[in-house]
Protein backbone atom coordinates (compact mmCIF):
# COMPACT_ATOMS: atom_id res chain seq x y z
CA UNK A 1 0.00 0.00 0.00
CA UNK A 2 2.86 2.03 -1.03
CA UNK A 3 0.59 4.75 -2.66
CA UNK A 4 -1.67 5.11 0.52
CA UNK A 5 0.68 8.58 1.84
CA UNK A 6 0.05 10.34 -1.55
CA UNK A 7 -3.69 9.49 -1.27
CA UNK A 8 -3.70 11.50 2.44
CA UNK A 9 -1.89 14.20 1.36
CA UNK A 10 -4.53 14.44 -1.55
CA UNK A 11 -7.08 13.95 0.72
CA UNK A 12 -5.90 16.63 3.45
CA UNK A 13 -5.23 19.36 0.47
CA UNK A 14 -8.89 18.34 -0.70
CA UNK A 15 -10.70 18.79 2.08
CA UNK A 16 -8.26 22.19 3.14
CA UNK A 17 -9.07 23.97 -0.14
CA UNK A 18 -12.89 22.52 -0.03
CA UNK A 19 -13.33 22.16 -3.89
CA UNK A 20 -16.05 19.35 -4.36
CA UNK A 21 -14.88 18.73 -8.22
CA UNK A 22 -11.14 18.05 -6.10
CA UNK A 23 -12.88 16.59 -3.84
CA UNK A 24 -15.00 13.80 -5.84
CA UNK A 25 -11.85 13.09 -7.62
CA UNK A 26 -9.78 12.53 -4.91
CA UNK A 27 -13.03 9.99 -3.40
CA UNK A 28 -12.85 8.09 -7.15
CA UNK A 29 -9.04 7.24 -6.48
CA UNK A 30 -9.18 6.66 -3.06
CA UNK A 31 -12.39 4.11 -3.86
CA UNK A 32 -10.75 2.27 -6.88
CA UNK A 33 -7.51 1.73 -4.74
CA UNK A 34 -9.56 -0.11 -1.99
CA UNK A 35 -12.16 -1.90 -4.27
CA UNK A 36 -8.91 -3.24 -6.56
CA UNK A 37 -7.19 -4.99 -2.74
CA UNK A 38 -10.20 -5.50 -0.98
CA UNK A 39 -9.83 -8.59 -0.40
CA UNK A 40 -5.93 -8.47 0.54
CA UNK A 41 -6.47 -5.70 3.21
CA UNK A 42 -6.35 -5.79 6.79
CA UNK A 43 -8.83 -4.57 9.37
CA UNK A 44 -6.50 -1.95 10.14
CA UNK A 45 -6.08 -1.16 6.75
CA UNK A 46 -9.59 -1.32 6.20
CA UNK A 47 -10.03 1.33 8.84
CA UNK A 48 -7.73 3.49 6.93
CA UNK A 49 -10.08 3.60 4.20
CA UNK A 50 -13.25 4.21 6.39
CA UNK A 51 -11.77 7.03 7.91
CA UNK A 52 -10.67 8.53 4.28
CA UNK A 53 -13.84 7.94 2.47
CA UNK A 54 -16.10 9.06 5.58
CA UNK A 55 -14.43 12.63 5.35
CA UNK A 56 -14.16 12.72 1.72
CA UNK A 57 -17.75 11.54 0.90
CA UNK A 58 -19.04 14.59 3.70
CA UNK A 59 -21.23 17.34 1.53
CA UNK A 60 -20.61 15.32 -1.74
CA UNK A 61 -23.98 15.45 -4.25
CA UNK A 62 -25.97 13.15 -4.49
CA UNK A 63 -24.74 11.49 -7.93
CA UNK A 64 -21.35 10.79 -6.35
CA UNK A 65 -22.99 9.14 -3.32
CA UNK A 66 -24.96 6.92 -5.21
CA UNK A 67 -21.82 5.74 -6.99
CA UNK A 68 -19.93 5.02 -4.22
CA UNK A 69 -22.75 2.94 -2.29
CA UNK A 70 -23.61 0.78 -5.65
CA UNK A 71 -19.16 0.13 -5.67
CA UNK A 72 -19.22 -0.75 -2.28
CA UNK A 73 -22.33 -2.50 -1.55
CA UNK A 74 -20.95 -5.75 -3.19
CA UNK A 75 -17.80 -5.69 -1.38
CA UNK A 76 -18.16 -8.20 1.66
CA UNK A 77 -15.44 -6.30 3.76
CA UNK A 78 -16.33 -3.03 2.81
CA UNK A 79 -15.46 0.03 5.67
CA UNK A 80 -17.93 -0.14 7.82
CA UNK A 81 -18.83 3.24 8.98
CA UNK A 82 -19.17 4.47 4.92
CA UNK A 83 -21.75 1.57 4.50
CA UNK A 84 -23.46 2.89 7.52
CA UNK A 85 -23.64 6.12 6.33
CA UNK A 86 -24.62 5.08 2.96
CA UNK A 87 -27.69 2.70 4.05
CA UNK A 88 -29.02 5.82 6.38
CA UNK A 89 -28.78 8.37 3.47
CA UNK A 90 -32.41 9.83 2.92
CA UNK A 91 -31.94 9.69 -0.05
CA UNK A 92 -32.89 6.22 -2.06
CA UNK A 93 -30.82 6.16 -4.74
CA UNK A 94 -27.58 6.34 -2.34
CA UNK A 95 -29.22 3.96 0.29
CA UNK A 96 -30.94 1.24 -1.92
CA UNK A 97 -28.10 -0.64 -3.17
CA UNK A 98 -26.21 -0.85 0.38
CA UNK A 99 -29.42 -1.98 1.99
CA UNK A 100 -30.33 -4.54 -0.57
CA UNK A 101 -26.49 -6.32 -0.77
CA UNK A 102 -24.37 -5.11 1.29
CA UNK A 103 -23.51 -7.76 4.45
CA UNK A 104 -21.61 -5.45 6.42
CA UNK A 105 -25.23 -4.31 7.72
CA UNK A 106 -25.87 -6.39 10.89
CA UNK A 107 -29.74 -6.95 12.11
CA UNK A 108 -29.60 -4.46 14.33
CA UNK A 109 -28.84 -1.52 11.91
CA UNK A 110 -31.69 -2.91 9.38
CA UNK A 111 -34.05 -2.50 12.14
CA UNK A 112 -32.73 0.94 13.42
CA UNK A 113 -32.72 1.84 9.80
CA UNK A 114 -36.42 0.31 9.59
CA UNK A 115 -37.95 2.32 12.12
CA UNK A 116 -36.68 5.46 11.00
CA UNK A 117 -36.47 5.68 7.11
CA UNK A 118 -39.11 5.63 4.02
CA UNK A 119 -40.71 2.70 2.51
CA UNK A 120 -38.57 2.73 -0.47
CA UNK A 121 -36.08 2.01 2.08
CA UNK A 122 -38.24 -0.75 3.62
CA UNK A 123 -38.56 -2.13 0.37
CA UNK A 124 -34.88 -2.09 -0.92
CA UNK A 125 -34.61 -3.99 2.41
CA UNK A 126 -36.93 -6.55 1.75
CA UNK A 127 -35.35 -7.49 -1.28
CA UNK A 128 -32.00 -8.75 0.74
CA UNK A 129 -30.58 -12.60 0.13
CA UNK A 130 -31.18 -13.11 3.58
CA UNK A 131 -33.20 -11.69 6.45
CA UNK A 132 -33.45 -12.86 9.76
CA UNK A 133 -37.19 -12.79 11.85
CA UNK A 134 -35.81 -10.48 13.95
CA UNK A 135 -35.80 -7.59 10.61
CA UNK A 136 -39.28 -9.23 9.19
CA UNK A 137 -41.00 -8.51 11.79
CA UNK A 138 -39.92 -5.14 11.85
CA UNK A 139 -41.10 -4.96 7.90
CA UNK A 140 -44.46 -6.92 7.98
CA UNK A 141 -45.37 -4.51 11.15
CA UNK A 142 -44.37 -1.18 9.67
CA UNK A 143 -43.92 -2.03 5.68
CA UNK A 144 -46.90 -1.18 3.25
CA UNK A 145 -48.47 -3.16 1.54
CA UNK A 146 -45.67 -3.38 -1.63
CA UNK A 147 -43.55 -4.08 0.77
CA UNK A 148 -45.42 -6.95 2.41
CA UNK A 149 -45.54 -8.16 -1.41
CA UNK A 150 -41.74 -7.99 -1.77
CA UNK A 151 -41.30 -9.17 1.68
CA UNK A 152 -43.48 -12.81 1.07
CA UNK A 153 -42.00 -13.08 -2.26
CA UNK A 154 -38.45 -13.45 -1.07
CA UNK A 155 -38.16 -16.97 -0.28
CA UNK A 156 -34.83 -16.35 2.03
CA UNK A 157 -36.76 -14.26 4.29
CA UNK A 158 -37.34 -15.85 7.37
CA UNK A 159 -40.58 -15.13 9.15
CA UNK A 160 -41.68 -15.41 13.06
CA UNK A 161 -44.84 -17.47 13.75
CA UNK A 162 -45.61 -13.34 15.64
CA UNK A 163 -44.83 -12.44 11.82
CA UNK A 164 -47.23 -14.46 9.83
CA UNK A 165 -49.93 -13.67 12.38
CA UNK A 166 -49.62 -10.02 11.46
CA UNK A 167 -49.50 -11.04 7.74
CA UNK A 168 -52.78 -13.17 7.91
CA UNK A 169 -54.32 -10.26 9.57
CA UNK A 170 -53.03 -7.67 6.72
CA UNK A 171 -53.84 -10.31 4.36
CA UNK A 172 -57.92 -10.08 5.51
CA UNK A 173 -59.85 -8.52 2.51
CA UNK A 174 -56.27 -8.05 0.48
CA UNK A 175 -56.75 -11.57 -2.27
CA UNK A 176 -53.31 -10.88 -3.47
CA UNK A 177 -51.32 -10.66 -0.64
CA UNK A 178 -53.74 -13.30 1.09
CA UNK A 179 -52.56 -15.96 -2.03
CA UNK A 180 -48.51 -14.76 -1.60
CA UNK A 181 -48.81 -15.54 2.14
CA UNK A 182 -50.56 -18.42 1.90
CA UNK A 183 -48.34 -20.00 -0.90
CA UNK A 184 -45.19 -19.47 1.46
CA UNK A 185 -44.31 -22.86 2.12
CA UNK A 186 -43.02 -22.17 5.73
CA UNK A 187 -46.36 -20.41 6.65
CA UNK A 188 -47.66 -22.39 10.32
CA UNK A 189 -50.30 -24.58 9.33
CA UNK A 190 -52.97 -23.04 12.08
CA UNK A 191 -52.00 -19.47 10.78
CA UNK A 192 -52.65 -21.40 6.92
CA UNK A 193 -55.82 -22.84 8.02
CA UNK A 194 -56.75 -19.27 9.54
CA UNK A 195 -55.96 -17.29 6.66
CA UNK A 196 -57.92 -19.70 4.25
CA UNK A 197 -61.18 -18.93 7.34
CA UNK A 198 -61.22 -15.41 6.15
CA UNK A 199 -59.95 -15.73 2.80
CA UNK A 200 -62.35 -14.84 -0.34
CA UNK A 201 -63.46 -18.02 -2.51
CA UNK A 202 -60.98 -16.72 -5.51
CA UNK A 203 -58.53 -17.36 -2.74
CA UNK A 204 -59.04 -20.77 -1.70
CA UNK A 205 -59.43 -21.61 -5.72
CA UNK A 206 -56.06 -20.67 -6.01
CA UNK A 207 -54.27 -22.17 -2.82
CA UNK A 208 -56.03 -25.46 -3.41
CA UNK A 209 -53.83 -26.81 -5.88
CA UNK A 210 -50.57 -24.96 -4.26
CA UNK A 211 -47.75 -26.50 -2.48
CA UNK A 212 -48.58 -24.72 0.93
CA UNK A 213 -49.61 -26.79 2.72
CA UNK A 214 -51.90 -28.90 0.98
CA UNK A 215 -55.02 -29.17 -1.49
CA UNK A 216 -56.60 -31.50 1.24
CA UNK A 217 -56.24 -29.01 4.04
CA UNK A 218 -57.79 -26.51 2.08
CA UNK A 219 -60.54 -28.80 1.18
CA UNK A 220 -61.06 -29.55 5.15
CA UNK A 221 -61.22 -25.93 5.97
CA UNK A 222 -63.70 -25.03 3.18
CA UNK A 223 -65.66 -28.07 4.59
CA UNK A 224 -65.06 -26.48 8.19
CA UNK A 225 -66.33 -23.05 7.24
CA UNK A 226 -69.17 -24.08 5.88
CA UNK A 227 -69.95 -26.42 8.63
CA UNK A 228 -69.89 -23.47 10.66
CA UNK A 229 -72.32 -21.46 8.59
CA UNK A 230 -74.72 -23.94 8.72
CA UNK A 231 -74.50 -25.13 12.33
CA UNK A 232 -75.41 -21.19 12.98
CA UNK A 233 -78.09 -20.88 10.36
CA UNK A 234 -79.66 -23.79 12.12
CA UNK A 235 -79.64 -22.52 15.45
CA UNK A 236 -80.65 -19.05 14.25
CA UNK A 237 -83.74 -21.07 12.93
CA UNK A 238 -84.03 -22.67 15.91
CA UNK A 239 -84.36 -19.52 17.97
CA UNK A 240 -86.61 -18.15 15.39
CA UNK A 241 -89.36 -20.85 15.96
CA UNK A 242 -88.94 -20.72 19.64
CA UNK A 243 -89.34 -16.84 19.20
CA UNK A 244 -92.89 -17.65 17.47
Amino acid sequence: MSAQPTIIRELEDAISRGKPGQRGETLHRVVELFVIGALRYSEEQIALFDDVIVRLADKIEVSVRAELATRLAPIPNAPPRVIRNLASDEEIAVAGPVLTQSDRLDDATLVEISKMSSQLHLLAISRRKALSPGVTDVLVELGGRDVVLSLVANSAARISQPGYATLVRRSQGDDEVATCVGSRPDIPRHLFLQLLAQASERVRNRLAPGNSPSAYQVQVVIASVASRIAAKTAAMSRNYRSAQ
